[in-house]
């Protein structure tokens, strides 16, 4: 026998629009409050959320593979990726420790010997080649007055604040374990994340969710694919050619050009400058030219490995995904700054990308357009040329295991 109150709830009559959408209106009201009030969770939340999305398809094959349960999967890899990253830590430590000590003070010299310099420098002439520059023609010593003026307290401070990353370092570890921890439970139930988002959607538009959920997916896998190969390539090519052009502290600034390269457009360009500042104040070169000369060559050094990068390697590695026009990517660096700070700049283009794709969708469904603005999320087959790569490694991978079978099966 039915109870009176779920027959009474089954014949309910639905909500008419205007109650519709008050109680949306409503609910997103109460959201955004909620968001204000967790304001100080949200970049951790984040944070945590990425750890997640890159750890979960490690720990779905290692469940497939072992068949053990997805929570014991989930710590498995997370234990294994904080041992790696604290090894990593350690590691870097040993390896850079004396040098970026030695940089700290190295620009504690420059900052001192900077007045000096620029006093000179309206005197200054040089020749690259057969071509002379002579400085004493023009008028900079106003300009460079300001200069010195603002860059003195820069290169002052530059030492203590490479000093104080380690303090600062150490006030980060109840937020890290703090984000272990969400990431754990993230990962343990990430397969049911998608489904349940596109529940959310009524019976008529699940489908167009599981579109776009699907290509925001690839947005991101390829931005955080790209990125991780573009840093160790940039950050390998730095070292090399540092260390040919005769730069101090070559492997210091691979490092440092590799992790800004997680950064579009800017770190690139604040790895370039710290270059030129080291060589323009670098006594002497293997090249025996005068130090803005050598400056001037290492500047030409950091654009033609920048050119390379936006026309051979980002093409490839992040392909299409992403194409934004560089500068929305650039206000978007700004906004995400200003907002979220580090975690901001570096995430700024895959939200602008990811917003883009759902506003596309809304401008789509809010104008009626009769056709849809381009294919949707159509998945991009591998090119032919990783395919014929892949089924050569099978077959020599098999080639290998048939002979340790027959040995097997004869003894």
């Amino acid at each position: 026998m039915s109870d009176p109150l779920d027959r009474e709830l089954i014949e309910s009559p639905p909500w008419q629009p205007g109650t519709r959408l008050m109680a949306g209106v409503l609910i997103i009201v109460l959201l955004v409050f909620l968001l204000y009030l967790l304001r100080s969770l949200i970049v951790t939340v984040l944070l945590a959320f990425i750890v997640a999305y890159i750890l979960y398809p490690l720990a779905a094959w290692f469940t497939h593979r072992t068949r053990i349960p997805r929570g014991l999967s989930a710590f498995i890899i997370l234990l294994v990726f904080l041992l790696i990253l604290l090894g990593m830590t350690t590691w870097l430590g040993f390896a850079f420790s004396d040098r970026v000590v030695s940089l700290a003070g190295y620009l504690s010299d420059i900052a001192k010997q900077l007045p000096g310099m620029i006093e000179q420098l309206p005197d200054l002439r040089f020749g690259i080649g057969s071509f002379m520059v002579d400085l004493s023609q023009s008028n900079l010593t106003a300009l460079l007055s300001d200069i010195v003026g603002s860059l003195s307290p820069l290169l002052a401070e530059a030492g203590s604040v490479i000093r104080s990353i380690a303090l600062a370092a150490a006030s980060t570890v109840s937020t890290s374990a703090l984000i272990l921890v969400i990431s754990y439970y993230l990962i343990a139930d990430f397969d049911k994340l998608s489904p349940a988002l596109i529940r959310l959607a009524p019976p008529a538009y699940r489908e167009d969710m599981r579109c776009l959920l699907g290509e925001a997916d690839r947005i991101w896998r390829a931005f955080f694919r790209g990125q991780l190969v573009l840093g160790v390539v940039i950050g390998v090519s730095v070292a090399i050619l540092m260390i040919a052009a005769g730069l101090d502290f070559p492997l210091v600034m691979g490092v440092i050009a590799g992790i800004l390269e997680l950064v579009p457009m800017v770190g690139p360009f604040v790895s370039a400058v710290i270059a030129a500042v080291l060589a323009l104040f670098q006594p002497t070169n293997i090249w025996g030219l005068t130090p803005l000369a050598f400056s001037i060559v290492i500047i030409a050094i950091f654009i033609v490995i920048q050119q390379i990068e936006n026309t051979v390697l980002v093409p490839r590695v992040i392909g299409e995904n992403l194409n934004l026009p560089p500068l929305l990517v650039f206000l978007a660096i700004l906004a995400g700054g200003i907002i979220g700070g580090l975690v901001g700049v570096l995430l700024a283009a895959p939200i602008l990308a990811t917003s883009r794709l759902f506003l596309g969708y809304i401008y789509y469904k809010v104008v009626d357009l009769e056709e849809r603005p381009g294919p949707v999320l159509e998945p991009r087959l591998p090119s032919r040329r990783l395919a014929r790569f892949r089924q050569r490694l099978v077959a020599w991978w098999q080639q290998r295991r048939t002979p340790k079978r027959t040995e097997e099966s004869d003894t």
